[in-house]
């Protein structure tokens, strides 16, 4: 067993918000930020880190993830400052979790049901991407400076994403909290 400990976490009481606009129109973009407080990545497989995670998933699709009780202001916001735009905001926070996974052997747990390169080169801090791990459909994103990842699944899956966290972790003393 390996010396360093790989740390997992579910984060309760989390939200998700699916924001999807025209990232070519700048009116989007900066209603979109005076109603963050945060600019929106833009770049592909990215997540800004502000008051909110902000992943981008698409060309014209965004997941804000927040407290779960801040759901209804930044939606309040958002739909405020977009308003007359060509624009879509959701709530989703019912068919989503986060959990935070840290410790040096998570690439290598990751590795073992992804077909990502999780290399530190490769996949550095603010960098995110969709991708099946194990059996399941994921968002997994490099936060906190490059210290945590942050992996989002789908409620159904959890359980099972859990289960296989555990067994596949047992060689880097996977813990639970």
């Amino acid at each position: 067993m390996s010396e360093q400990r790989t740390q997992v976490s579910i984060v309760p009481d989390t939200g998700f918000i699916n924001l999807r606009g025209d990232s070519q129109d700048a009116d989007f973009l900066n209603a979109a930020e005076a109603a963050t407080g945060q600019r929106l990545p833009v770049k592909a497989n990215t997540v800004s880190e502000g008051e909110l995670r902000v992943y981008w998933l698409g060309p014209d699709e965004w997941l804000l993830v927040c407290p779960a009780e801040k759901v209804a202001d930044v939606i309040s916001q958002l739909n405020e400052k977009l308003s007359g735009l060509h624009v879509a905001v959701n709530d989703i926070s019912g068919g989503n979790t986060s959990m935070h996974l840290s410790g040096e052997s998570v690439r290598a747990l990751f590795s073992k049901g992804c077909t990502l390169d999780f290399h530190p080169k490769v996949f550095k801090a603010g960098d995110c991407a969709q991708s099946g791990l194990a059996k399941a459909s994921v968002l997994i994103g490099l936060i906190e400076g490059g210290t945590t990842f942050e992996l989002i699944v789908r409620r159904s899956f959890a359980g099972y994403m859990l289960k296989w966290l555990r067994h596949a972790g047992r060689e880097y003393g996977i813990e639970f909290t």
